[in-house]
């Protein structure tokens, strides 16, 4: 049978609920704290490695370590292996201990190099194992001449001179500032990094091509830069026009700009058919300038001959005044001729009209008229003294007509009287039929 305890009393055993409670508790609480304890001892132990893994500790010498300080890191290859563990002096170098996780194997022609993690001075170890070839290192300390020391910054920047050292502080402080309040550009500028990298990949590939001229764009490149040497002011002017543009753009927040976007589309479509239109007229006008090019070379290569005559003809023209005032008495009086001829002129233009209609029947002997005239000179060149002339006169009598055809003309030329015009040079010829009205014909001059 059990026996019922009377509610509230004590336990037999000697205990009460609020002893249960208070030690139910103190249970917790200690397994609170020792759950803290050991993440505080993960946490401080943490930088030096996980606690109770096996270690591989290896020696090396450096001749200077500058800032590296214990807990730096350990590196292979940029991946972290270990941590530097400790530092102490053997002469005059510096002997770096350096705690490796897990157990490494490390040989003889191990190398240990110090580098720099930024230019903030933070160091670390890089270090390489060696091969097996070279047996294992044991305890032995990696020598200094096989360890690559630090290099401070201070002694990479000696290498500039100090024009160049001024112009690199005097950029850094100019950029700096320049950043200063464009903290949302540059984050919109790395909103758009990837594109920018897509399209810097697109040019790169450009830049790859075996068909891409390098020394032509250096050169295009240095064309330019001596023209743009000595207009940093015109530069600087049309840099300060730019931004009063684009701040004219960006007014109420660029809501016009935008504006004017959304309605391009449709303004774009309207003027599509303008610019197909024009494409006629511009196949025309290149045309044009194809044809104009010869010209316009043939005009460059005269301009040399050009700028000359004209530089020669300054003398001249120096004189033209002295010239001129020479030549006006003569001009008055050839003017005062012409005012006299006026009234001649009316009867000179009536005269060269009514000479017209027998010009035009004399036009086509033109020949004739000419050998004429130089057969007259011929037939008066001859006299006895200067300034006397006779004329020469030749008869020439057709045997036929004396002898009644007994006998023949001889050396005679038969000559066609009437020959059409242009035709009298070839007046001289033989086998003229009988019919033909001729004339026994000697030199007729």
């Amino acid at each position: 049978m059990n026996r019922m305890l009377p509610q509230g009393g004590p336990d037999p055993g000697g205990t009460t609920p609020e002893q249960r409670t208070l030690y139910r508790s103190f249970v917790a609480g200690v397994v609170v704290f020792g759950i803290l304890a050991v993440l505080f001892y993960l946490t401080f132990k943490s930088q030096t490695g996980l606690p109770f893994t096996p270690k591989t500790l290896v020696k090396a010498s450096f001749g200077n370590v500058h800032s590296l300080r214990v807990n730096d890191d350990v590196r292979e290859n940029s991946r972290r292996i270990g941590r530097v563990s400790d530092q102490s002096i053997a002469g005059n170098d510096a002997v770096i201990t350096l705690e490796i996780d897990g157990k490494q194997p490390v040989y003889g022609n191990a190398t240990a190099q110090i580098w720099d993690v930024s230019a903030l001075a933070t160091k670390f170890v890089e270090f390489n194992p060696g091969t097996p070839d070279a047996g294992p290192l044991g305890d032995r300390v990696i020598p200094a001449k096989s360890d690559t020391d630090s290099s401070d910054l201070n002694q990479v920047l000696n290498i500039f001179d100090p024009p160049t050292r001024d112009a690199t502080q005097t950029t850094l402080r100019q950029l700096g500032g320049g950043f200063v309040g464009h903290g949302q550009d540059f984050q919109d500028a790395l909103g758009t990094a990837p594109d920018l990298l897509k399209n810097l990949g697109t040019v790169s590939v450009d830049l790859a091509s075996p068909k891409f001229d390098m020394p032509d764009v250096l050169r295009s490149g240095d064309a330019l830069s001596v023209r743009l040497h000595g207009r940093e002011a015109e530069i600087a002017a049309l840099e300060q026009q730019a931004d009063q543009t684009m701040q004219a753009l960006s007014v109420d927040g660029g809501q016009p700009l935008s504006d004017t976007l959304d309605k391009a589309p449709g303004t774009l479509k309207a003027l599509r058919p303008a610019l197909d239109a024009i494409n006629g007229p511009l196949s025309d006008t290149r045309v044009t300038m194809t044809d104009l090019e010869p010209g316009a070379r043939s005009l460059g290569d005269a301009t040399p001959d050009a700028r000359g005559f004209l530089r020669e003809s300054v003398p001249v023209a120096r004189q033209v005044p002295d010239v001129a005032d020479e030549a006006k008495p003569q001009v008055e009086d050839l003017t005062d001729m012409v005012s006299d001829a006026s009234p001649v002129v009316p009867r000179v233009t009536d005269a060269i009209a009514y000479l017209e209609t027998p010009l035009q029947v004399l036009k086509p002997y033109a020949p004739e008229l000419a050998q004429m005239i130089v057969r007259l000179n011929s037939f008066v060149s001859e006299g006895p003294e200067p300034n006397k002339r006779y004329a020469r006169l030749n008869i020439n009598v057709d045997a036929d007509t004396v002898t009644g055809g007994v006998v023949g003309s001889g050396p005679n030329y038969r000559q066609q009287v009437y020959a059409k015009p242009g035709e009298t040079a070839k007046q001289r010829m033989t086998g003229v039929a009988p019919d033909a009205i001729v004339v026994g014909g000697g030199d007729h001059k």
